[in-house]
């Protein structure tokens, strides 16, 4: 009886001209199931499940391309648009240039690996380097597949709501179910007793908009007024050289008379919130 190939002699086999490459220690049937739970993770916004996956420094992974592809000129932007990329180029190729470029993209959840007239004993060399840091590789097939999945399982209806829109909209009567549903969420002490929630909404926010905190403790949603908002795409420097300190949450409700606050870290971008109690 023939041995059944794994996804990653698979993949290996039909790399094709993309790959996308994951470290996850949940166990998947296949590397479809892999990234069609990605896709529905990244594209049905349920970030607290892509929290499963985890997050790669690929710098050590470029010092490797680095070696193996010596000859080639190599480009690298590690900060823009919080994406770290990479191109590998070798222009004097025989029948046209030849370009290895990577994505590191989605809060460092995955990357993306492109290939240009490469080929397939350098694609090989390439994949044996990515299995050094990911687990599951997915190919142009594996994505095309599990797009239709995707698509498959977001044709089941959702189910009712557990609140009435209209109440919401017209009454602003506010519950947690309908700030789960259409806020952002930024959650701490996850899965503790203690568990504390704060939601933005997903509009523009500045300082005077209203928020809010739920305590699992308490089972209280409170509203709140936020004092101040830092986003991290209007100086990405700038916002980083914040995080050095690992205070800055709290040093700032002293400094903008805050109550709490909160770090919110989003597909698009990145967000230092400060509230303070609204009046109900």
């Amino acid at each position: 009886m023939a041995k059944k190939k794994t996804n990653a002699e698979n993949a290996a086999q039909n790399i094709g001209n993309e790959l996308y490459c994951f470290k996850i220690d949940e166990a998947f049937e296949s590397d479809q199931d892999t990234i069609a739970f990605f896709w529905l993770c990244i594209y049905e916004n349920y970030m607290d499940k892509a929290a499963k996956y985890d997050k790669v420094d690929v710098r050590a992974l470029y010092d490797d391309l680095k070696s193996a592809f010596a000859t080639w000129e190599i480009e690298e932007d590690w900060e823009e648009n919080n994406y770290g990329t990479g191109r590998f180029a070798d222009r004097k190729a025989p029948g046209g240039e030849k370009v290895l470029r990577l994505y590191n993209g989605y809060m460092d959840w995955m990357l993306i690996v492109e290939f240009e007239n490469m080929d397939e004993a350098e694609k090989k060399t390439v994949f044996a380097l990515l299995q050094k840091y990911y687990n599951h590789i997915a190919s142009d097939f594996d994505k095309k597949k599990a797009l239709k999945k995707r698509n498959e399982a977001a044709l089941e209806p959702d189910p009712e709501p557990k609140y009435d829109i209209m109440d919401v909209l017209i009454n602003g009567n506010i519950c947690r179910e309908y700030l789960e549903d259409c806020w952002d969420v930024s959650s701490y002490d996850e899965g503790e007793d203690c568990q504390i929630d704060y939601y933005l909404k997903k509009d523009d926010n500045v300082a005077g908009d209203t928020a809010y905190m739920y305590s699992h403790e308490d089972d209280e949603l409170k509203k709140l007024e936020i004092v101040h908002i830092i986003a991290r795409s209007a100086d990405p420097d700038a916002y980083d050289k914040l995080l050095e300190d690992d205070d800055v949450l709290i040093n700032g409700e002293d400094e903008y008379g805050a109550d709490c606050s909160a770090e919110f870290i989003l597909l698009c971008d990145s967000f230092l919130v400060w509230f303070k109690e609204a009046e109900e």
